[in-house]
């Protein structure tokens, strides 16, 4: 099994942490990179009653790293849209990359968002520019663009890392969960039996 590697330049940076299993990834192979100061940044939407369970966890995931960590909670509340969450999420980690001096956010975004996005664009009408709309630039590094899902959940697996599961997660209302769940694996070949 080859090791999962990507490239990032010495510096500060602001890394996005959820406590799923992408950012739990993320966050490990980050902090063993030379030159590379971390602040860990949670952002709490309030759409679940459960939602502070995963920032306390990212909070002592950060402790157990001894790095820095922030976090936000807002009470979006249930019926909040993807896009809404998304805004706020990202007003709250431009604040704190500020605050902390970061010289860019870092996500966990993966090769799977990239197909995902790539499809709700395409419903949504954006065409051929919304098939590459999830890059890095404009001060966030998304290193893990090029590695599937799997590979991630197998680093995790293999490194006996915890992460949450976010119950929104299988919720299909949410345009990307139903690409996920419902559509991508009609697409998929299946093993013949």
């Amino acid at each position: 099994m080859k090791p999962l590697t990507f490239k990032i330049p010495a510096g500060r940076y602001l890394v996005a942490v959820s406590g799923g299993v992408d950012s739990v990834v993320l966050l490990d192979l980050l902090r063993m990179y030379p030159g590379v100061k971390l602040t860990v940044a949670h952002f709490d939407h309030g759409i679940r009653p459960e939602s502070k369970q995963d920032r306390q966890f990212v909070e002592q995931l950060a402790r157990r790293y001894r790095l820095p960590f922030v976090y936000e909670s807002v009470a979006l509340g249930a019926g909040a849209s993807e896009a809404s969450a998304r805004k706020s999420r990202y007003v709250f980690l431009r604040k704190a990359q500020a605050a902390a001096q970061a010289d860019a956010i870092v996500t966990a975004h993966h090769q799977d968002d990239v197909l995902e996005t790539a499809i709700i664009n395409l419903l949504r009408g954006t065409g051929r520019k919304g098939l590459s709309s999830l890059t890095s630039g404009e001060g966030i590094i998304r290193p893990l663009l090029d590695i599937p899902k799997s590979e991630l959940l197998d680093y995790a697996r293999r490194h006996k890392l915890t992460w949450t599961e976010d119950s929104t997660n299988n919720d299909t209302n949410y345009l990307r969960n139903h690409i996920r769940h419902v559509m991508l694996p009609k697409w998929s070949p299946q093993e013949k039996q």
